[in-house]
């Protein structure tokens, strides 16, 4: 048993010096540190502002930024991120999956407070308590050429919400954003 025991360690440990080399690389195939060519590697307007891009074990995800706090509406314990096989039409296709494309359009003051509304009219969990004084969509597509849609709305400087379209709405999809307070 003390020899199967050794032998067991000896090629666990060989496998994980075979593999040092690929530091970057995950086991989806997306290299970290040498991304593909088409890879998005920044966020724009408003998405910038609050999120950022993080290299997963998939991909890039899009998290909360340094200094914010990002959470669903339903919990207080999920990490909310937004990767890029969250449109539902991805399940099933091998990954990697990263962001190809992100087009934004910042919305003025009447299409923001419409488009709010239809969003709370369609949410449950989208409450916000006015209008909203700054207001973005991106259009996010992925390297399959699937497209998420995610909306940011602030109602204040420090404060706003963040609804995932992937490729419907859905109230589980709703995130409650908050700039950190300095301790």
């Amino acid at each position: 048993m003390k020899h199967f025991i050794g032998l067991m360690l000896a090629c666990v440990a060989t496998l994980a010096q075979a593999h040092e080399g690929g530091a970057g690389v995950s086991t989806s195939g997306y290299d970290c540190e040498h991304p593909p060519g088409d890879a998005v590697s920044a966020l724009p307007g408003l998405l910038g502002r609050i999120g950022q891009l993080v290299c997963m074990p998939t991909g890039p995800a899009i998290l909360a930024n340094k200094g914010w706090s990002w959470r669903y509406t339903g919990s207080f314990f999920d990490l909310p991120t937004i990767p890029g096989y969250a449109h539902e039409d991805s399940l099933g296709v091998p990954p990697p999956f990263y962001f190809t494309r992100l087009s934004t359009q910042e919305l003025d003051g009447a299409d923001a407070a419409e488009r709010s509304g239809q969003l709370q009219e369609q949410l449950e969990t989208y409450r916000p308590k006015h209008a909203p004084v700054e207001m973005s969509v991106t259009d996010a597509t992925n390297n399959y050429g699937r497209s998420i849609t995610i909306y940011v709305a602030m109602e204040s400087e420090d404060s706003g919400w963040l609804v995932v379209c992937a490729p419907q709405c859905r109230p589980d999809y709703v995130i409650l954003v908050n700039k950190r307070q300095p301790r």
